[in-house]
């Protein structure tokens, strides 16, 4: 009996450890699921609210979607998508009515449908999109179709898109306001060109008259007919120089800007000999330039013109040609400066300088002279550049132009 009772009571003890350990494990498991559930309702409620979210987000980026195509389908623009392939994904209504008449080109290869498209420089500036990935905008004579387009081309995802519309119109307009330019340009010169005929014609009669005189000096006559025909020479050189001005051939030559500088400079010679303007020739040995001869004539006489207007009596030009690159892309070509000591242009009229019909000369000017010589300039593949102070002492103007190869 004694023993027994003692395995009893060493037994109750245990019994009652182990229960108050399960009993701590089973409160520290309640504890530990009261904290998962907590944990697990955050975690859902972060996940609603993260969905939430998503889904507005995906609305918003879904209406902003739709808002950029119905943009696109209204637009002025016409606007193509082509993928990797060269092959239509997109296009709005106004580039079926440009392209297609009305019909969708999507899922066709576009040079399927317009083969001859592929010879064009319109279609070499798209392959350079595609190929460099970069963003160009131009304008371009579609000539298959006789139509001007200005074009803004960029790489999309994978493909390009390009927005363009016709510009023909405007670039008639433009052509008419040049021909117009180019006439009054003409039409400035009018008074020199007079007086630079006027005087070797008021020669030759004083030497004909001389001649038709002279009684016994043959030597004397042929002096007077030396004479003579040197003056004709000298009106033949001016009225050819004034007819460049008209005629323009229909490609583009090889042509020396110093020569081209020169004959508008024979067109100002009684300008400059009235107003006493010194010149400062500084010509590279090697100015050869691919343009239009009498297009780069009206660009360089509305400059000189200006310099001279600018510069009234006693002044300074400076004329200068030289080989360089584009400070653009490194491209070898020409460069042109004219320049003065005149009295400078403000900061507000530099900004306006190339505008259309913007004028300092009041009556007397068009406003069309540096906006055609930009177009002009343009039309070549160059740039023109306008640096001007009205500092005392420091003033005057450079018109720094430059002509790739």
């Amino acid at each position: 009996m004694t023993t027994g009772s003692q395995t009893g009571d060493v037994k109750a003890p245990e019994k009652d450890a182990l229960v108050g350990r399960l009993q701590a494990e089973v409160e520290t498991l309640h504890q530990l699921l009261e904290v998962n559930e907590a944990t697990a309702a955050a975690a859902a409620s972060r996940a609603e609210r993260a969905v939430e979210e998503e889904l507005r987000s995906a609305a918003a980026k879904e209406e902003q979607t739709r808002l950029v195509h119905d943009l696109i389908r209204v637009g002025a623009d016409a606007v193509v998508v082509l993928d990797q392939h060269n092959i239509v994904s997109f296009m709005n209504q106004q580039a079926m009515d440009e392209l297609s008449r009305g019909e969708s080109l999507v899922g066709k290869p576009l040079l399927e449908v317009y083969p001859e498209m592929e010879k064009t420089t319109f279609w070499g500036h798209c392959k350079r999109v595609m190929d460099e990935r970069v963003a160009i905008t131009f304008e371009e004579l579609y000539e298959p179709r006789g139509v001007w387009y200005s074009v803004n081309a960029a790489p999309v995802g994978r493909g390009i898109a390009f927005f363009f519309r016709d510009i023909t119109e405007r670039r008639r307009r433009d052509a008419a306001l040049q021909r117009t330019e180019k006439l009054a340009a003409v039409g400035r010169l009018a008074s020199s060109i007079s007086h630079e005929i006027n005087n070797p014609l008021e020669s030759v009669t004083n030497l004909l008259y001389l001649i038709q005189h002279s009684e016994s000096d043959p030597g004397a006559t042929r002096t007077y007919a030396q004479l003579a025909s040197s003056e004709l020479a000298r009106v033949s050189h001016i009225v050819t120089q004034t007819l460049k001005f008209h005629r323009q051939s229909t490609h583009a030559a090889e042509s020396s800007a110093a020569e081209i500088l020169e004959s508008v400079l024979a067109l100002f010679q009684s300008r400059l000999v009235t107003l006493g303007t010194t010149i400062h020739r500084d010509y590279a040995e090697d100015d050869t330039m691919h343009c239009f001869g009498g297009d780069m004539r009206q660009v360089f006489a509305n400059l000189i013109g200006n310099a001279l207007d600018a510069s009234g009596e006693k002044g300074v030009m400076w004329l200068r040609t030289r080989r360089g690159k584009s400070p653009r892309n490194g491209q070898a070509g020409v460069r042109v400066t004219v320049a003065d000591n005149g009295c400078g242009m403000s900061k507000g009229t530099q900004k306006a300088a190339f505008d259309a019909f913007f004028t300092t000369k009041g009556m007397t000017g068009s406003g069309l002279g540096l906006w055609v010589s930009e177009e002009i300039v343009r039309t070549h593949r160059g740039t023109i550049r306008l640096r001007s102070s009205e500092m005392v002492g420091r003033s005057g103007t450079v018109f720094a132009l430059f002509f790739p190869d």
